[in-house]
């Protein structure tokens, strides 16, 4: 189980009027996000699928009008989502899914938001009683080069470590931390969001490199090598099947979802 420091805050519920809705809270970036999910429902003739439902998903930004990330956002999402839902059970109906940003430290930063809207968007989904084949956990994972300093209030951030101390200095190889804030993001040399199923299938990965990072880049130029890719893979599946599945069963385990 994560410690309670890196434990999410989630809030079942808090839009009584929808058919399943959340509230959740990175506990290391203080990211919120509000999601509401509603249907099956009646679908416009033109976006009417013989044989499946209609995904529709909104990202609405914390500050201002929508734009190309909450585009790129939005895509994702229903993407990901078409891969759990079950959408053959209720064809010729729509779904519709609206994910507000409450507050960000950066509400530009895809990856610091894509891992909270996958998260509570899956709750949602579940409050809702949308049939889905499985349930999804995604985290984000920042890597970070050797010789990186990083503040004490950080280190809970750091997988694998356990010991106390003023601060640390990632001397001699890089450091994996988990669902980093915008000052810890910042110094990071690449970037990886993945999502797994209970099972441990792959469900999304997205990968970027850090151009304010001091790592160096790899021989393809992404700015990581084959095998810290698949470190953070690895790493990324055992707390996403282990930590994360038990993350969502403590919030939905009153409401006898999961």
């Amino acid at each position: 189980m994560a410690s309670a420091s890196l434990t999410p805050e989630i809030s079942l519920c808090p839009l009584p009027q929808s058919d399943g809705s959340c509230q959740y809270t990175c506990p290391t970036s203080r990211t919120t996000i509000l999601t509401s999910v509603n249907g099956p429902l009646e679908v416009r003739a033109k976006d009417e699928l013989p044989n499946d439902a209609t995904i529709e998903v909104v990202v609405k930004p914390g500050v201002g009008v929508g734009g190309v990330r909450e585009t790129r956002l939005a895509h994702i999402l229903q993407t990901t989502l078409k891969s759990l839902i079950l959408t053959t059970h209720h064809p010729r109906t729509l779904i519709q899914i609206v994910a507000q940003i409450v507050q960000s430290e950066d509400h530009t930063s895809i990856p610091l938001l894509l891992s909270p809207l996958l998260n509570c968007t899956v709750l949602s989904l579940l409050i809702a009683g949308i049939p889905m084949r499985t349930t999804g956990w995604s985290i984000h994972l920042a890597v970070l080069p050797a010789g990186t300093d990083i503040p004490n209030k950080n280190r809970n951030m750091i997988v694998g470590q356990e010991t106390d101390g003023e601060a640390m200095q990632t001397d001699g190889e890089d450091v994996v931390v988990r669902n980093p804030n915008r000052a810890v993001f910042a110094k990071a040399k690449s970037s990886h969001t993945l999502t797994f199923s209970k099972e441990g299938e792959m469900l999304l990965i997205e990968s970027l490199e850090c151009s304010e990072g001091k790592g160096g880049e790899s021989a393809d130029g992404q700015g990581w090598e084959i095998d810290e890719w698949v470190k953070v893979m690895e790493i990324a599946q055992k707390l996403c099947c282990g930590e994360g599945v038990e993350v969502m069963r403590n919030a939905l385990g009153e409401k006898k979802v999961f």
